[in-house]
C-alpha cells in the first residue's frame, strides 16, 4: 500500500490559508486588496469582536458576474494572469487566486456582488468551503465579502489568535499602511457599530498622512522626490524628532503595493548619519513607480517581499534623495505647540495645549548630565531652507543660551551645540588628506591603566588619523606630542581617559567605519562646552556663528536637539494678544 496520499482538495485549501491567513487582519488585508483591484473608491469594514467572529468589507467596485462569482471561490482562479508571462509584469495587488478560497476554508462566508448594468446582484453562501446556497439579491453596484466565525473549524489556529485590542490593533494598522498607499480612496472601520476611523478620499498624500496621524506628524514630514527613467520616487521622510524606537512608521509602496525592504530602510537610516538618537529609526513613507517587468513580486507568500532587478542603483538613489532633503531643511524644532507625545513610540493625533521636558536615552552616559533638562517633543518648523541669521542674547543657568532670529525666540544647549561643531571638525579633520596638526611645545604625559593601554593600541589607527600622536614614554606613562588643531586649547587628559572609557563601557560596532564614528562622537562629546560653563556674549556668538556654517546643525552626534524655537506668534498666543 502507498504511504504517498493526494490530500484533499478543503485540506490544500486549509494548507495554502496557513500561509495568507495568519489572523483577522489577514483577512482584510486580502480581502480590501480585492476591492481595491476591482476599482472601488470608497471602502468600509466591519468588524466585531476584533474580527473573531465577523469581518465585512464593502465597497463600490466593479463587481462581479454570477458566474466570475462561482469562479472566484476556487483555488489558482484569478483575473490577474493569463500566462506565465503575466508573472513578470503583475501590477495589481491579489493575483495568486488563493486568498478567498483560503479564507472560505477556515470559516463560514457568505459573498454578494452586483455590475452595474445588471439587473439583480448575485449570492453564494460557503462553509468550510462548501457551497451552501446561491441566490439572486437586490443590492447597488460593487461586492460586500462576510467571513463568520474564522477558524471555527481549526481550534489551534483560532487559540493563537491573541485579546481583542491586540487583533484589532494589527486591523488598524494594516488598513493604515493600505490607506497611506491608496489617499484616493475612503476607508471607513467600524469595530462592535463603532467607528474607529472614517478616512475621506483625498487629492494628496500628505493631506492622509494628517488623517492618518494627525496635523502634527504631517507638519513635521519632508518631502523627497526622483523623476527617473526608469523609476520614479515620491513620498516623505520624517525630521530626526520624529524618530521611533521600532520600524513600524517606515512604509515603503512599490506600484501601490505594500512592501518590506530591510536593506533599502538601512541605508535611509544611514542618510540621517548622526542626526538621530541611539536606537531611534526615522520615518518614512516612500512611494515607487517602476516597471513591472523590473521587479519580482512573487517571491513572497504574503507579497511582503519583492526584488528589484537594478537593486544597487534604486537604493543608492534613495539614500541620495533623502540625504538631500535633510541637507536642505530647517530642522531647527519649535517650542511649546506639538505634542509632548514626540519622542514617544505613538504620534499625536490632537495639538497639545502645554509643553513638557524630557531626559532623551543617550551613546554617552555623561551627556546626560550636560542636557538632562533639554527640552524635547517639539515638532520642527517649516521655515525656508536657510537658516535665518540668529543673534545671542544671554545666557541661562549657564547652560542655555537666549537668542533672537527674524521669526522670534530661539533657545540653544550650549554643550549640544559645541558638540556637533566640534563633531564636523574632527571629521573634517579625519577625512582631508592634509591634517591641521597642533605640535605640543610641551608634550603632555599620561597615566594609562592596562585595560586603557589595550584600548588605545586597538584604536591606534583611527587617532594616528586624527592627527594624535601618542607614544608609550615607560611603563604605563604615554606622552601626547600633538593633537588635531581643534584639541589644541583642550585639556587633554581628561578627554582622551574619557574616550577610552566610554569605548569600555558601550559595544563597540564591528565594522571600522562605526568604530570611528563611535569615537569621533565621544571625543566631540569629551570635548565640548560643558554644560553649566559660563560663556561670555562674544563666545555665545562665535558658537552660534559656527552652527550655521554647518551642513546639519540641528542635532548633536547622539541625535539630540541642539536648539528650538519659539516664534513670536506664539509668544502672542501665550499672552492672550491673539
Amino acid at each position: 500500500m502507498s504511504i504517498i496520499k493526494v490530500l484533499s482538495e478543503n485540506l490544500v485549501n486549509q494548507i495554502a490559508a496557513g500561509e495568507v491567513v495568519e489572523r483577522p487582519a489577514s483577512v482584510v488585508k486580502e480581502l480590501v486588496e480585492n476591492s481595491i483591484d476591482t476599482g472601488a473608491d470608497k471602502i468600509t469594514i466591519e468588524v466585531k469582536d476584533a474580527g473573531k467572529t465577523l469581518i465585512r468589507i464593502s465597497d463600490n467596485g466593479k463587481g462581479m458576474t454570477k458566474e466570475d462569482l462561482k469562479l472566484a471561490i476556487q483555488r489558482h482562479a484569478t483575473s490577474k494572469i493569463a500566462d506565465e508571462s503575466d508573472l513578470w509584469k503583475i501590477s495589481t495587488m491579489g493575483f495568486r487566486g488563493e486568498a478567498l478560497a483560503s479564507i472560505a476554508s477556515v470559516s463560514k462566508m457568505n459573498i454578494r456582488s452586483k455590475m452595474e448594468n445588471d439587473i439583480a446582484g448575485n449570492e453564494i453562501k460557503l462553509e468550510a468551503s462548501s457551497v451552501i446556497s446561491e441566490n439572486e439579491i437586490g443590492m447597488s453596484q460593487g461586492s460586500q465579502i462576510e467571513v463568520e466565525n474564522l477558524f471555527y473549524n481549526t481550534p489551534a489556529r483560532q487559540n493563537y489568535l491573541k485579546k481583542d485590542s491586540t487583533e484589532l490593533s494589527h486591523i488598524s494598522s494594516t488598513l493604515n499602511t493600505i490607506a497611506l498607499a491608496n489617499p484616493s480612496i475612503a476607508f471607513k472601520l467600524i469595530h462592535n457599530d463603532k467607528t474607529v476611523f472614517d478616512l475621506p478620499r483625498v487629492t494628496d498624500l500628505i493631506s492622509r498622512i494628517s488623517d492618518v496621524f494627525g496635523k502634527s506628524t504631517a507638519d513635521a514630514m519632508l518631502p523627497i522626490f526622483y523623476g527617473g527613467s526608469e523609476f520614479q520616487l515620491g513620498g516623505f521622510i520624517g525630521k530626526p524628532l520624529l524618530s521611533r524606537s521600532t520600524t513600524q512608521h517606515q512604509y515603503v509602496f512599490v506600484n501601490g503595493r505594500p512592501i518590506q525592504h530591510y536593506l533599502l530602510a538601512n541605508r535611509i537610516k544611514a542618510a540621517y548619519h548622526s542626526m538621530l538618537m541611539e536606537d531611534k529609526k526615522p520615518v518614512f513613507l516612500l512611494n515607487i513607480k517602476i516597471d513591472p517587468a523590473l521587479i519580482d513580486v512573487n517571491v513572497h507568500p504574503r507579497k511582503l517581499e519583492i526584488r528589484f532587478e537594478d537593486q544597487q542603483t534604486i537604493v543608492r538613489i534613495i539614500y541620495s534623495a533623502v540625504k538631500t532633503a535633510l541637507d536642505k531643511a530647517n530642522l531647527i524644532p519649535k517650542g511649546f505647540t506639538e505634542s509632548r507625545n514626540y519622542m514617544s513610540d505613538s504620534f499625536p493625533k490632537k495639538e497639545a495645549k502645554a509643553f513638557s521636558f524630557g531626559i532623551p536615552k543617550n551613546t554617552v552616559p555623561q551627556a546626560i548630565d550636560f542636557t538632562k533638562n533639554i527640552m524635547q517633543g517639539r515638532a520642527p518648523m517649516n521655515l525656508e531652507e536657510n537658516i535665518p541669521s540668529i543673534k545671542s542674547i544671554t545666557q541661562i543657568a549657564n547652560s542655555y543660551i537666549v537668542a533672537e532670529d527674524e521669526s522670534g525666540l530661539v533657545l540653544i544647549d550650549q554643550h549640544a551645540a559645541h558638540e556637533r561643531v566640534r563633531y564636523e571638525e574632527l571629521m573634517n579633520q579625519f577625512e582631508n588628506q592634509e591634517k591641521s596638526v597642533q605640535p605640543l611645545l610641551v608634550p603632555q604625559e599620561m597615566e594609562l591603566s592596562t585595560d586603557e593601554i589595550n584600548l588605545i593600541n586597538e584604536n591606534k589607527e583611527i587617532f594616528e588619523k586624527l592627527g594624535f600622536e601618542i607614544e608609550e614614554f615607560g611603563g604605563k606613562t604615554f606622552v601626547i606630542n600633538a593633537v588635531p588643531t581643534c584639541l589644541s586649547g583642550e585639556d587633554l587628559d581628561p578627554v582622551i581617559k574619557g574616550v577610552l572609557d566610554d569605548i569600555k563601557n558601550h559595544k563597540s560596532p564591528s565594522n571600522m567605519q562605526g568604530r570611528i564614528e563611535e569615537i569621533l562622537t565621544y571625543m566631540s562629546c569629551r570635548s565640548a562646552i560643558k554644560f553649566g560653563q559660563t560663556l561670555s556674549l562674544e563666545e555665545m556668538q562665535a558658537l552660534i556663528d559656527q552652527m550655521q556654517e554647518l551642513k546639519r546643525p540641528f542635532t548633536c552626534p547622539h541625535g539630540r536637539p541642539t536648539m528650538i524655537s519659539l516664534t513670536l506668534s506664539e509668544l502672542e498666543k501665550m499672552f492672550g494678544r491673539k
